[in-house]
């Protein structure tokens, strides 16, 4: 019996042994046939138990996870395949450090290395807040006027974001500028919020209900001020040739005190008389006013009058002949026209008492041959705002020849005159004669009808 235990214990090893050999070598042969494998992904991130009204910041998009498992199934995996999960359920409001859970199902993988493991997350309340608005009024009202209480529409302005930037804000400000306002000054501004300390906060990232607010600043008269325009009183007119451009004045109101029964009568106050018969440019000049009794000015200022005059300008047609300059020695000139056409643009007293001399056409020859040109005519006028428009015509043809001398015409006239034989003008003269005709140029069979007149009437 002791044997037969002995035999069987020894036999149990051994079959133990077999087993896990042949265990062994399954695995080494199906290892083998599907050898392991890894892979990298990006598993997003879902959170759980998101609290409500709260500004959750810190949670990242995904998280990286590195798998290890056969071929076969690597093969098969996909980020669908996992689940990172971020759960705030019982995380209260402040900074606190959360895991990031990564879930799957499949059995023949595992999860080799997580990034991140957990997340700091900072979860902040959402509340909404009236933040009142505040108006600070710089400058003052003009003399005679009284600045009433200002308001500003809304009143308060609703914030909403995280409680910490919300609770921070102390109030809205806005600035109004008043520079003498005779009337009520209504404006549109942007606030600027302060914290309790008085500092400047941003509100980026918060909701306003508005951006910008409606302040209103009432400006009233005082009784027995009031503020009247000025009305120029002149009469005449300007020198002919001249207009009036326009009168105006500064200041162009003045305010003024008396009882409220004249004031109310009084529309406006006037200047003393301005005469401005003659005048010939603008001018500015300082005026009294004309108050009528029971009125007087609450300052006395100084005002000026300004009147503004301009020459009537039109235009004027003249007819010049042209100078010629630069005329080159030996050569004559001539004109295509014996006149051109000057169109002037000026002031009218001007043009009509515009003098022969004060207008000049030129041709400048300067440089040019003998032959045919074509050249445009210069005007100049030498009366000052008076200028020239244009020329017609824009260009004049200028022939230039050669200038004939003395000897030149008298051999031109031998030419073209009458011949005489050389017995008709031999004598006691004749000799004479015919030298000086040879020492001319005329030629020896012929001299001009006239010298042959001039010889017979020595003979007579």
């Amino acid at each position: 019996m002791t044997n037969f235990f002995k035999t069987l214990g020894a036999n149990f090893v051994s079959l133990l042994l077999s087993l896990i050999l042949a265990i062994f070598i399954w695995g080494v042969a199906v290892r083998d046939s599907d050898p392991e494998d890894s892979i990298q992904l990006d598993v997003p991130v879902q959170v759980i138990g998101r609290p409500a009204e709260a500004s959750v910041s810190g949670i990242p998009d995904t998280v990286g996870v590195g798998i290890r498992g056969p071929e076969s199934v690597i093969n098969q995996l996909s980020r669908e395949d996992f689940v990172a999960e971020l759960d705030l359920t019982d995380v209260a409001p402040g900074e606190t450090t959360v895991p990031i859970d990564v879930r799957f199902d499949n059995q023949a993988i595992e999860l080799v290395w997580q990034v991140p493991q957990d997340t700091t997350v900072l979860i902040e309340r959402l509340i909404t807040r009236e933040v009142p608005v505040q108006v600070d009024v710089e400058g003052d009202v003009a003399r005679g006027y009284v600045m009433g209480e200002a308001f500003v529409d809304p009143g308060t302005i609703s914030v909403s974001g995280v409680a910490s930037r919300v609770e921070a804000l102390a109030e809205a400000r806005v600035t109004v500028f008043l520079d003498n306002s005779q009337q009520d000054v209504v404006v549109t501004r942007r606030p600027i919020f302060y914290d309790h300390q008085g500092n400047i906060t941003s509100i980026s990232s918060l909701n306003v209900s508005t951006e910008q607010v409606v302040v209103t600043v009432p400006v009233d008269q005082l009784a027995g001020f009031a503020a009247k325009p000025i009305v120029v009183n002149w009469q005449g007119d300007p020198a002919q040739g001249y207009r009036l451009l326009d009168v105006s004045v500064e200041p162009d109101s003045v305010l003024v005190t008396g009882s409220p029964e004249l004031l109310d009568r009084l529309a406006r106050v006037q200047t003393e008389p301005i005469d401005i018969s003659g005048l010939r440019e603008s001018r500015t000049m300082q005026v009294a006013l004309d108050l009528p009794p029971g009125i007087e000015l609450d300052e006395v200022r100084p005002v000026f009058v300004e009147i503004e005059i301009e020459p009537i300008l039109t235009s004027s047609v003249i007819r010049k002949t042209p100078e010629i300059r630069a005329l080159p020695e030996g050569l004559t000139v001539t004109l295509d026209v014996d006149e051109v056409r000057v169109f002037l643009f000026g002031p009218l007293d001007k043009l009509d008492s515009l003098l022969e001399d004060d207008v000049r056409v030129t041709v400048d020859l300067f440089g040019l041959d003998i032959g045919e040109h074509s050249l445009e005519p210069d005007a100049d006028v030498f009366v000052s705002e008076i200028e020239v428009r244009s020329i017609q015509p824009p260009q004049v043809t200028v022939i230039l020849t050669h200038t004939l001398t003395e000897t030149e015409e008298l051999t031109t006239t031998a030419e073209l005159g009458a011949t005489f034989s050389p017995e008709e003008v031999t004598g006691s003269n004749g000799g004479a004669l015919s030298f000086l005709l040879v020492f001319l140029g005329v030629p020896a069979l012929g001299i001009p009808a006239g010298v042959l007149t001039w010889r017979e009437k020595r003979r007579s």
